[in-house]
């Protein structure tokens, strides 16, 4: 293969890959045609990509884009797979057809992750880990868990919270009119109480006016009798 021709495929292997940092590497050299392409469609119909090149030709694309980590992974029949919703689906996806097929005809040699490499074993742990669509369910569920509880509670058999709040409402009504009522009634006797102060002021002038009145005609009469 001329030079020319290696620097042209070394480009295409760049653009396909493009600026993904989550790439498995597994081993399906030992598939037959027919499940080898079953296996090749259905992953593309998930948008999961699979290449299978020379070892040399794909770490020239992978350093190109300065990814290092694959390095001691590629030796050997390999395929890069990428693509997907993330490298857990991937993960669960390989790993599914492992299951399927048979480690024997297919098998898991590693991966790399945001720049760090992951082993055999780190993938499988990965494919048993919950996927980004479970997570958000269950996110989900834990957000509305509490929703749901105070909806029972209001619209359940008996309506129990309900009920205690009306009570409390109730009650904080009959109090408030219980308060109202005392005060006008305090209200009332203090009226009562300050009107007979007033009236008995008012006769103890009168009282002393009469007394006064009484006093100086008694004097007159005097000085008459005197004179």
């Amino acid at each position: 293969m001329s030079k020319r021709i290696k620097e042209m495929l070394v480009t295409d292997l760049q653009q396909r890959i493009g600026d993904t940092t989550e790439i498995l590497v597994v081993d399906s050299s030992r598939l037959d045609a027919i499940s080898d392409n079953r296996f090749r469609l259905a992953l593309r119909e998930k948008d999961i990509n699979v290449l299978t090149v020379k070892n040399s030709m794909a770490l020239r694309a992978l350093h190109s884009r300065e990814i290092t980590e694959l390095d001691p992974i590629l030796e050997g029949p390999s395929s890069l797979v990428y693509g997907g919703e993330d490298i857990v689906s991937l993960s669960k996806e390989i790993a599914g057809w492992v299951d399927e097929l048979g480690s024997d005809l297919i098998a898991i040699k590693g991966g790399v992750l945001e720049g760090t490499t992951l082993s055999k074993g780190d993938v499988e742990e990965l494919s048993k880990s919950p996927s980004r669509e479970e997570l958000i369910g269950q996110i989900a569920g834990l957000l509305l868990a509490p929703g749901a509880n105070l909806a029972a509670a209001l619209l359940g058999p008996g309506g129990k919270l309900a009920g205690q709040v009306e009570a409390i409402a109730d009650g904080e009504g009959a109090a408030d009119e219980t308060t109202v009522d005392e005060s006008a009634e305090e209200a009332g006797a203090e009226e009562a109480e300050e009107a007979g102060a007033e009236e008995a002021e008012e006769a103890g002038a009168e009282e002393a006016d009469s007394g006064d009145d009484a006093e100086a005609a008694t004097e007159t009469e005097s000085e008459e009798s005197d004179a």
